[in-house]
């Protein structure tokens, strides 16, 4: 209890209230999606994207919309949006292993915490670990559910792809977290300011997995995306 509040008091004061603001649209953002890809069946340029888009929104927050709306939803024949480019399939293939490793972590925390699972005497190597197998092995669903029926990688190809793209994630979450623990600025996993402190997580990851999942595009989402459907 007293190493808790020690490390509340090294947190400025603003954080908690920003934090509660920042889950809240996020919350908000990730039910709207979900009404909207669920409730309406809006129909979606890539079907195996419907849970990804309100995943990544509670992250990415009221993000998540405008990049649904643009890049998400199936354009109709006499619609004259452009074609969507390149930054479509990037889009593709880095939310899935973002959204991924967030429902790791949603499991991986609370489960390894609770349970006093330790790597080297930490739970933080733990976590990741745990992530990293979890968010790999969804991933890989993911992607062989997207490929179904295209000509693309092995289950070998896809399954390595998968890893390599979570492992990348890792070293901007892990990293992160890593800062946070031995700056002592990491918070209890029971208040809102380490659930924020997680969603920047999220997001560094997604720059460090960016490269991989330029490299992998071709090779996995590109074919599953390219048609509207």
């Amino acid at each position: 209890m007293d190493m808790d509040m020690d490390m509340m008091n090294t947190s400025p004061a603003w954080w908690t209230p920003a934090a509660w603001i920042y889950l809240l649209a996020c919350v908000i953002s990730a039910a709207l999606l979900s009404y909207e890809i669920y409730g309406r069946r809006q129909p979606q340029q890539v079907p195996a994207m419907k849970p990804v888009w309100p995943i990544s929104a509670l992250f990415l927050g009221p993000l998540t919309l405008l990049l649904y709306a643009r890049w998400g939803r199936a354009h109709r024949q006499n619609d004259t949006a452009p074609r969507p480019a390149k930054m479509t399939w990037l889009l593709m293939a880095l939310l899935p292993g973002a959204a991924a490793s967030t429902v790791a972590h949603l499991i991986g925390v609370p489960l390894v915490f609770g349970a006093g699972w330790t790597i080297a005497g930490e739970a933080l190597w733990a976590v990741a670990l745990f992530i990293l197998i979890l968010a790999t092995v969804m991933l890989f669903v993911f992607e062989a559910a997207a490929a179904a029926g295209q000509r693309v990688s092995r289950p070998v190809g896809l399954f390595l792809g998968a890893f390599m793209t979570v492992l990348a994630f890792d070293v901007g979450m892990v990293g992160w977290m890593l800062y946070l623990h031995s700056g002592g600025l990491m918070q209890p996993i029971t208040h809102v300011v380490f659930t924020a402190q997680m969603q920047i997580g999220m997001l560094l990851g997604m720059l460090t997995a960016l490269p991989i999942a330029g490299w992998l595009t071709p090779k996995s989402v590109m074919a599953g995306a390219s048609t509207p459907t």
